[in-house]
């Protein structure tokens, strides 16, 4: 007899052992076919992961309930279209059926409701069972099926469970934590990629992990973005959405309120190229911390090779990868690209209309019923080109329309693309340079200017950015300095006089004009006569620097926005129309004063006399402050821009005097 010795078991078998108990209690018999067959061994990871998913979604009376023949209906609804044919064959392998019907939108004439359903009613009526998968089964699959179903499965985004179980299963390994969410929104094969043989659990989790964090990040640089609350240029009906949602959102999340009472969440961004209907679903995205997903019509076509299977199945993997990550933003760009059908000529509708009407009836599941779960954005610069049935009530809503920048969005804008540079300098002047730019342009003010600082081996400077913004100057440094006086006159003027607070300044020509005052006035809506003829006084400021530098020339006149246009127009309300005249009669309106003037000789001369009478006061104004003026322009000159802070320094520096006489002391002079 030989002899034994008891001998300690060698690591390699105690870690099979272990692999093996792991194996058998991970397993717990749902990984067997209907013989009883222990299929853990030998399936592939895709059967290893559809079968766990039917499992965790399954009663356990249910699942003993699909390995007899019992006239069984079963429906089966999947993330997306590219789970249908792994989950089917698990659904094979676990049970007994007559069919397996999977239907996933690729098929056009095949994957109906009404199509199959003589077969379901053959197999049900003869006892067998029959089971249908889809990733909208409402749409594509068998009606009687749907409607006779006995068991319901809707398989979502794998459970850190299902996770934890085939990653134990194929690796043998413990996986560790697995938080919730991961692998979200992920498309099947790439899941099951990151799950290999030979790994060890914790690996696969990273894989996940890794592979989670490129989908949800679908939109470069969205970390780069600022969150909604901090954009600028989005004032008026978008901002108010965007603000109303993300409140709702967080009503959600803290369980106050249910998804479905969020209505108003999906809309059509409709604006000019440029003014940021991108960065609006990026930023948006980012304070709803949700994903976001982007996609466009060229991009189904780039896809593809456009035959139209192919831009429908391109689509609903889109869809369904959204869904699966869900909550999450679905931004449609370039949603004009989808044709009016109305539009349509006899050559295109065939093509475009199965495409158009499938879109409609994927987005009407994809926001309605109890599995929405999107925020979808469609973005367009043609919004009157959209097809009605798109943006009714229930699927895209409405459109909201984002309108250009203001002055002070350009300088926000501004300031979030300039970051840490040039801190504490007022951009105000710079975006009174580029007023009605948009949003992409300020961008590119940015980036250029930065790019010139770093070609000259410098920092950024401001010369920089007006250097972007305004266009090279033509003119000579004497028409230059002219105009400089001309502008510095009306901002001293105005400051000395309270009648109106500088904002900006600049001597760079825009349109009509050679150089630009930007101010707000006093007492605007209810002029005093005396606030009325300070601010016609420095009105005619410009015209006395002419004078006193150089001689009057038309460049006060005439616009009907001009200088004397604006002057004269004042003076003839001040007696038509504001009753601050020698007569209390009211005459008519403001235009109404301009057309006496035209036409009514004695009127025309009373406001004459008055034009004159603050010409004179501007003139003694202009001629007494000339050195500040002066002073004033030669900045102007060599900054080509001036803020009204800027302009108030260098005022008070000069010790400016004003010259404080009434309209009636000229007069009387």
């Amino acid at each position: 007899m030989p002899r034994t010795t008891d001998k300690p078991t060698p690591p390699k078998r105690l870690a099979k052992a272990a692999a093996e108990h792991i194996l058998a209690s991970e397993n717990d018999g749902f990984l067997s076919d209907p013989t009883g067959t222990d299929l853990a061994p030998t399936a592939s990871v895709s059967t290893l992961l559809a079968m766990a998913m039917l499992h965790d979604a399954m009663r356990r009376p249910d699942l003993e309930r699909i390995k007899v023949r019992a006239g069984l209906a079963v429906v089966v609804s999947v993330p997306a279209p590219d789970w249908v044919e792994p989950v089917a064959r698990a659904l094979r392998r676990a049970g007994d059926w007559a069919e397996v019907c999977k239907r996933n939108g690729s098929a056009r004439q095949q994957d109906k409701p009404d199509v199959g359903c003589d077969s379901v009613a053959d197999a049900l009526g003869s006892g067998l069972n029959i089971v249908g998968v889809s990733n909208a089964p409402e749409r594509y699959l068998p009606a009687n099926l749907v409607a006779l179903a006995d068991i319901r499965l809707d398989l979502k985004a794998p459970s850190p469970r299902v996770l934890r179980t085939v990653v134990r299963l194929v690796t043998g390994t413990r996986p560790g934590p697995i938080p919730r969410g991961a692998g979200n929104g992920l498309p099947f094969a790439t899941l099951v990629g990151c799950i290999r043989r030979g790994s060890s659990g914790a690996a696969c989790v990273r894989r996940i992990a890794a592979a989670s964090r490129a989908l949800t990040a679908a939109s470069p640089g969205l970390a780069e973005v600022p969150f909604f609350e901090d954009c600028v240029g989005y004032e008026g009906e978008p901002r108010r959405w965007a603000l109303d949602l993300i409140a709702a959102v967080k009503e959600y999340r803290a369980g106050k309120r249910a998804w479905s009472t969020i209505e108003d969440r999906n809309i059509v961004l409709g604006s000019e190229a440029g003014l940021g209907k991108t960065s609006f679903a990026r930023s948006l995205a980012k304070s709803l911390g949700m994903p976001l997903f982007a996609t466009s019509v060229s991009s189904w076509f780039a896809a593809t090779g456009g035959y139209l299977n192919e831009i429908v199945k391109q689509f609903d993997a889109v869809l369904g990868q959204a869904v699966a990550a869900g909550p999450a933003v679905l931004m449609l760009d370039e949603i004009d690209s989808i044709p009016n059908r109305a539009t349509l000529d006899n050559r295109n509708r065939d093509y475009w209309v199965p495409i158009v009407s499938h879109i409609l009836t994927a987005l009407d599941s994809a926001v309605s019923g109890q599995s929405s779960n999107l925020i979808i954005i469609g973005a367009t610069n043609f919004p009157e080109r959209l097809d009605e049935a798109l943006v009714r009530p229930g699927r895209l809503n409405r459109i909201v329309r984002i309108g250009r920048p203001d002055v002070t969005a350009i300088g926000g804008i501004l300031r979030q693309h300039l970051g840490g540079d040039l801190p504490g300098l007022d951009l105000g002047p710079v975006a009174a340079l580029g007023a009605g730019a948009t949003g992409a342009e300020v961008a590119g003010w940015a980036k250029r200017a930065r790019g010139a600082a770093r070609a000259a081996g410098r920092a950024l400077t401001r010369a920089d950015l007006v250097a972007q913004v305004a266009p090279p100057e033509t003119r000579d440094a004497e028409e230059v300095l002219s105009v400089a006086r001309h502008e510095a006159a009306h901002c001293a003027v105005g400051e000395l006089t309270g009648a109106t607070r500088v904002e900006s300044v600049t001597v760079v020509a825009s349109g009509p004009y050679a150089g630009l005052t930007r101010s707000s006035v006093r007492g605007r809506t209810n002029f005093r006569r005396r606030d009325l003829d300070d601010y016609v006084v420095t009105l005619l400021a410009g015209r006395a620097a002419d004078a006193l530098w150089g001689g009057v020339h038309s460049g006060a006149a005439g616009q009907p926005g001009s200088d004397l246009a604006a002057a004269t127009r004042l003076v003839a309300a001040a007696h038509a129309s504001y009753g601050l005249g020698d007569d209390l009669v009211w005459l008519g309106s403001e235009d109404d004063a301009m057309q006496m003037v035209r036409l009514d000789a004695g009127f025309r001369r009373r406001v004459g006399a008055d034009l004159a009478v603050l010409q004179a006061r501007a003139d003694a104004m202009v001629r007494e402050n000339a050195e500040t003026i002066d002073a004033l322009a030669g900045r102007l000159v060599r900054m080509r821009v001036l803020s009204g802070d800027e302009v108030r320094r260098i005022v008070s520096a000069a010790g400016a005097a004003l010259v404080e006489l009434s309209t009636a002391e000229v007069r009387d002079a």
